[in-house]
């Protein structure tokens, strides 16, 4: 069975930016069910929680002229909860969506275009979940870090070290070896991985500013409405909605894997190399069974 989507092969940045697309497009389906099955739960809780921050924002701010002396005490511990919830939620709810794409291209990948079911993408989110984890949270500090120190070195940090979960996942290596091969890959490259991030996080961005937008009013609306009926609808509503368009970080997890496999292929000829290692082979039968991390993981 010939791959539908040849992932591993060189590509320009407009290349990487329509095929980002063309991946999503032709595996809307399975992506989003195993999106919704892993992530559901994290996407609930941190609407759940999201609401509650917000409402109980929207309390504190429905104030009497009598009462602005007072209001700030009428943020509760509930609020402070809610709010560390919803932080804390939404950045692990981050780390899945991105590291469940990253698995579902690479069970697509391992199965050469087959549509990778959701026990497929569980059984690398198990195997890759503290690795990635560990490594999101090391390279997050190391990025502040640049950022404290001078700006430019932060955002020349962030780019490198996006490439590091796909290496991780892709090539089932290590910290150590990922971290090496991020900068040995984006050597020369900086601005075209640079590029790729840009665009799509800005289109991703302009996604999910609009019920953003709405939850960021209710300050606003806080403080000119006091009829909670009113502002309670709309924070239920728009705290879903956003949770749900968060799914759309998907795409960003698709275009830097497109631009590892795409470096891979400049930088090593991996993808060359496997063509080469396979021709004359005899075509594998249509009937394809499921590739699953061995037992000596």
């Amino acid at each position: 069975m010939k791959e539908k989507f040849e992932l591993r092969k060189a590509r320009d940045f407009g290349q990487v930016f329509n095929d980002t697309f063309t991946f999503f497009k032709a595996n809307l389906k399975p992506l989003l069910r195993a999106l919704f099955v892993i992530c559901g739960v994290f996407l609930l809780i941190g609407a759940i929680s999201s609401s509650a921050t917000y409402l109980n924002m929207s309390s504190a701010l429905s104030f009497s002229p009598g009462e602005s002396s007072l209001y700030g005490s009428r943020y509760t511990s509930s609020y402070f909860v809610s709010a560390f919830t919803m932080i804390f939620i939404l950045l692990i709810t981050q780390v899945l969506i991105h590291l469940v794409t990253l698995c579902y291209i690479a069970v697509y990948h391992e199965n050469k275009g087959r549509q990778a079911s959701v026990t497929e993408a569980w059984i690398f989110l198990k195997y890759y979940f503290w690795r990635v984890l560990g490594a999101s949270i090391l390279l997050g500090i190391l990025t502040v870090i640049g950022f404290f120190c001078c700006i430019i070195p932060g955002i020349y940090f962030a780019v490198v070290f996006s490439l590091v979960p796909s290496i991780i996942v892709m090539e089932n290596a290590s910290f150590s070896d990922a971290f090496s091969k991020s900068f040995r890959l984006i050597r020369g490259k900086w601005w075209f991985v640079f590029g790729v991030l840009f665009v799509i996080s800005f289109i991703v961005g302009i996604a999910n500013s609009i019920p953003s937008a709405a939850l960021g009013m209710v300050p606003v609306f806080g403080r000119f409405f006091t009829n909670q009926m009113i502002i309670t609808p709309v924070i239920i509503f728009s705290s879903i909605l956003r949770h749900l368009l968060m799914l759309s970080y998907c795409l960003t997890g698709i275009a830097v894997t497109l631009c590892y496999f795409s470096l891979s292929e400049q930088k090593d000829g991996a993808g060359l190399m496997a063509r080469i290692e396979e021709f004359g082979k005899a075509e594998p039968e249509d009937e394809v069974t499921g590739h699953e991390p061995t037992e000596e993981y």
